[in-house]
């Protein structure tokens, strides 16, 4: 059974689904920020321990609590930090403890909490949250395991479930059209035209799959170059039509009102590519490539709206593996807590108790054995004796543990002792 959690673990945090962005932009943490943020609330008597963990969708802290009121303490304390009134963040603001905020944290880490269900990037976030933390000090040995086990977690249900399987956004949909045409990427040609924002998660996601001919076509030759830095040739707006012909994958994403190309300039392309195939994705907002694109003998064309309805499917199917994912989480949260709930100090003592009485009593047996003169009666003040001795040692690991004010040192000195006294396996 586990046992009560005598630190109070909290979470505060702020996210899109009940704060504003106007707030969360004013509450966002820069790895600087947040290493002063964690020295000025551990310092201040705030928190024992804490991580901060921020994007763009949370700010969120989570701490081992060192005041009374520590949800409100570390709201009065963010509020100050990021100098804004404390009644603009109060409404949105949610609070748990205990078992409830160690939940939340794993669903974080598994994807179950994001805005995309099973999105890649929180797990990579949550992981640097503890980074930074603990290289500012801010971390011991709660928060250390708590963050570690949520990461393990994440990890497993990216891995046993298609939680995070099957890509939910335009871009990733586009590329993993791609993959499913040409299964051998990184030796394909792509040529971007555009450089937005889109234009731009496309170019990473290329990059990130280790792909190598990419060009890029921009009316500013200039934004072509900042997106290609990693790799890939920028090109100039009047090259669109030459750099066609090199491309195995067509990748269109301006904010262009009218169409870029129409069926007159794929069939050129293709036929000085002589009859190889080219994919097109239209990525952009009116359409940027003629839909009579499509009519063209080895053109295949997909739009944003065909994009859409995959990408609604692929949602759908990452939906389907969530009871998979609830119970990995169940599993893993259980063996947090019992860990956890063996660090409290009424379990230690007694299972230290249980093993200097049972060490007392084989010794006892086994020295008294040798002594077969020794009277009923002696041997039972030798027995009395002993347990005596027992006591008194014990008295002082007792109540070191016990008296402890600081909740994180007292966790700590819990596990010392069941470290060195061989008690992680004790029976209850």
């Amino acid at each position: 059974m586990i046992a009560p959690m005598e630190s109070p673990l909290v979470l505060v945090g702020w996210d899109f689904r009940r704060t504003p962005i106007s707030i969360r932009e004013r509450l966002a943490f820069t790895p600087d920020s947040i290493r002063e943020a964690l020295a000025h609330i551990t310092r201040q008597g705030v928190l024992s321990e804490g991580v901060i963990v921020s994007t763009c969708n949370r700010s969120e802290i989570y701490g081992v609590g060192a005041t009374a009121d520590v949800e409100e303490a570390v709201t009065e304390f963010i509020a100050g930090f990021h100098r804004l009134p404390k009644p603009d963040i109060l409404g949105s603001r949610y609070g748990l403890s205990g078992p409830d905020a160690v939940r939340h944290l794993f669903r974080v880490a598994a994807g179950l909490e994001s805005l995309v269900l099973g999105e890649d990037q929180i797990l990579a976030q949550v992981r640097e949250a503890l980074r930074v933390a603990s290289a500012a000090g801010a971390t011991r040995s709660v928060l250390h395991r708590l963050f570690q086990q949520a990461c393990a977690a994440g990890k497993r249900v990216r891995s046993e479930t298609g939680v995070g399987k099957r890509a939910t956004s335009i871009p990733g949909v586009a590329l993993e059209l791609a993959r499913k045409v040409y299964e051998d990427i990184d030796k394909r040609s792509f040529l971007i035209v555009g450089a937005g924002d889109i234009a731009a998660i496309f170019y990473d996601l290329l990059i990130g799959r280790g792909a190598r001919s990419i060009d890029v076509v921009n009316r500013s030759f200039d934004r072509a170059q900042a997106l290609t830095s990693r790799g890939g040739t920028p090109r100039r707006w009047e090259e669109l039509g030459s750099r066609l012909p090199h491309a195995d994958v067509v990748v269109c994403a301006t904010s262009s009102p009218q169409p870029l190309f129409g069926a007159a300039e794929a069939s050129a392309a293709l036929s000085a590519r002589r009859g190889r195939p080219v994919l097109f994705l239209d990525l952009g907002v009116p359409r940027n490539i003629h839909e009579s694109v499509s009519s063209v003998e080895n053109a295949f064309l997909y739009a944003v709206d065909d994009l859409k309805e995959m990408a609604a499917r692929n949602l759908a199917d990452r939906e389907k593996d969530i009871p998979k994912a609830e119970a990995i989480l169940d599993e893993e949260i259980g063996d947090f807590l019992s860990w956890y709930g063996s660090l409290a100090v009424v379990p230690t003592v007694t299972s230290l108790r249980r093993r200097f009485e049972r060490v007392r009593e084989e010794e006892f047996d086994r020295q008294l054995s040798r002594f077969e003169h020794v009277s009923p009666e002696d041997r039972e003040k030798i027995r009395l004796v002993a347990q005596s001795m027992v006591r008194s040692l014990l008295r002082h690991p007792t109540t070191a543990l016990k008296d402890e004010s600081d909740p994180v040192r007292r966790v700590e000195r819990a596990e010392a002792i069941r470290h060195v006294f061989g008690l992680e396996d004790d029976a209850e």
